[in-house]
Order: C-alpha cells, then sequence, then structure tokens
C-alpha cells in the first residue's frame, strides 16, 4: 500500500506543479487550477491505472494476481476469449515497471493534451489502444496481451504528426522521427517481466503509433 501512495502522490505532483517552460517570457504564469484543467485526462488516467493496478494485485503494488491476469487478458484462443476481454486487458499490468512504463508515458503525453485538449488527447488514445489490438493475431502460440501500452505510443506519434499546418514532406519527417525513437526504445527494452511467461508486445505498440500516423494526417487537430 505504501508504494501505491508513494507512486500517485508522485504523479500527481509532477504533473500539478512541474510545468513546460513558457516560451514567452512575458506570458503569465499558469494559475494552479488552469494547469489542472489542461491535463485533466493524463491525471484521472494515471490514477485510474495506478488503483487498477493496486486491486488486481492483491493490494501488493507489484505483480498483478495470476487470476485476475487470466480473468481480465485479452488471448487469442477463442475458446478461452471472452468479450470484455477487449475493454479489460488495457487497464491491466503485468507487474509495477510495466505499470510505471506506461503511467510515464501518459505522464509526458500531458504536454500534448495541453496542446490539443482532453477530448482530442482521449480520442488518439482510444484509437491506439484499438489499432493494437490485432496483435494477438500475429503470434502463432497462445498469447494474451494487456495493458495500454499501444495507445500511449499513439499518443507518442500524435505529439509529432498532430499538426494540421505540416506538408506532406514535414509529415513524414515526423513520422520518421517517431520510428527512430520508437527503434530505440524497442532495442534498449531489456528489462523482463516478473515471468518468463511474459513478453513485450512490440507489434501492439507499432500498430497503436501507425495507424495513430495515419489517422492524424488525415483528420489532424485543427484549433
Amino acid at each position: 500500500m505504501i508504494l501505491f501512495f508513494i507512486s500517485c502522490t508522485i504523479y500527481i505532483t509532477v504533473l500539478l506543479f512541474v510545468r513546460p517552460y513558457e516560451h514567452n517570457l512575458k506570458a503569465v504564469p499558469l494559475t494552479f487550477v488552469q494547469n489542472f484543467k489542461l491535463i485533466q485526462a493524463s491525471l484521472y488516467l494515471g490514477i485510474f491505472l495506478l488503483s487498477i493496478f493496486f486491486i488486481t494485485s492483491n493490494y501488493n503494488f507489484l505483480v498483478i494476481d495470476e487470476r485476475a491476469y487470466h480473468l481480465l487478458a485479452l488471448s487469442n484462443e477463442i475458446t478461452i476469449s471472452l468479450p470484455y476481454q477487449i475493454i479489460t486487458h488495457l487497464f491491466i499490468h503485468i507487474d509495477l515497471f510495466h505499470l510505471l512504463g506506461n503511467i510515464a508515458g501518459i505522464g509526458l503525453a500531458s504536454l500534448y493534451e495541453r496542446r490539443v485538449g482532453s477530448k482530442r488527447f482521449l480520442s488518439i488514445l482510444a484509437i491506439g489502444c484499438i489499432a493494437s489490438i490485432p496483435s494477438t493475431l500475429f503470434h502463432v502460440e497462445a498469447t494474451s496481451v494487456a495493458g495500454i501500452s499501444g495507445g500511449v505510443y499513439g499518443l507518442f506519434s500524435a505529439y509529432f504528426v498532430d499538426r494540421a499546418e505540416l506538408t506532406i514532406k514535414e509529415w513524414l519527417s515526423a513520422c520518421l522521427i517517431v520510428a527512430v525513437i520508437m527503434l530505440i526504445i524497442s532495442f534498449g527494452q531489456t528489462y523482463q517481466y516478473s515471468s518468463n511467461e511474459y513478453q513485450i508486445d512490440h507489434i501492439g505498440h507499432m500498430l497503436g503509433a501507425i495507424f495513430v500516423m495515419f489517422y492524424c494526417r488525415f483528420k489532424p487537430f485543427r484549433q
């Protein structure tokens, strides 16, 4: 329980009190309330995911309970998969490191939310999550997926490409930047889950990012 409260406190504190650098030195600093209104989606989403993991880990906040995992994760085996798992698998995480990786990503994505608003932020998150679901079909062996990483990678892509004024050349350059950073992250992920049964779903990450790239190209955010 201590880890849970520490994680929540750090996340809330960072989002509320660490604000982006203002390029305009004459700009009036945001008040606490104004800053809060700009990051509501990322703030509440992070707290929600932390709370879900706290419950599904049987309150130890270290590793998800095996029964909860099999009940809520999305499997590529039709005989054991259940319709509701299409939604529930997005909100559970394997262990604390898996969770904190996505929480950090959502915290960074609050920069994107500040620019486009909560509604667009949540829309892009949902699109990335939905696009990542078919990753289970690319696995020959029986496997299950969990986590909101596809949506987080979608938000990461949108931060670079979701601008209506981008030309095709600029959009392609932004996509290349995203691809290079994702490649570096993928090669740098030497972390292993708590059990050898679990692996990082790189395909799901890629699908979430790519689909959002094209979505933002054809339906970019407009002020």
